[in-house]
């Protein structure tokens, strides 16, 4: 893994502002880590459990919600970030698009930009914009984008 991104002040961010700053390795999908996401969400849809089901399904496998592949972000972010402020908080998740179905097995790479930074009264607000893609294709699976602020 390559070295973190240090952001020790907000004009940190101002100097990413345009750049990948996440370039993840990829993430197997596996059948226990979207059923433990059902079970925190209770999401009880035969398509997240039922694997013979599935197998009979187009999908050919159990299918992630559509809501996973935003929630891995967090953990593949902090391991290519190290954020000194002494303030944050997340916004938000805005235009969250699925445009492909996850299945167990696939393989997924994450990619983030920091899209733009705008000031504010107090500290900065940054916008992520999110590419989750097949690993052995390179087709893009989701997009979003995740607005956190930051403030000394």
């Amino acid at each position: 893994m390559s070295r973190k991104i240090v952001i020790d002040s907000c004009d940190d961010f101002h100097r990413l502002e345009g750049q990948r700053i996440v370039n993840s390795e990829p993430v197997t999908i596996t059948a226990e880590g979207i059923q433990d996401f059902c079970r925190g969400t209770g999401n009880e849809e035969w398509i997240h459990w039922d694997e013979e089901r599935c197998k009979a399904s187009p999908f050919g496998a159990l299918v992630a919600p559509g809501l996973y592949l935003p929630a891995l972000f967090p953990s593949l972010f902090w391991q290519a970030m190290e954020i000194n402020l002494a303030h944050m908080i997340v916004k938000g998740i805005d235009g969250i698009r699925i445009l492909k179905p996850v299945t167990v097995g696939s393989r997924i790479r994450c990619r983030a930009t920091i899209d733009k930074v705008l000031d504010r009264d107090s500290g900065i607000e940054v916008h992520y914009g999110i590419r989750f893609s097949f690993a052995d294709t390179g087709e893009a699976a989701a997009v979003a984008t995740f607005i956190n602020r930051y403030w000394d």
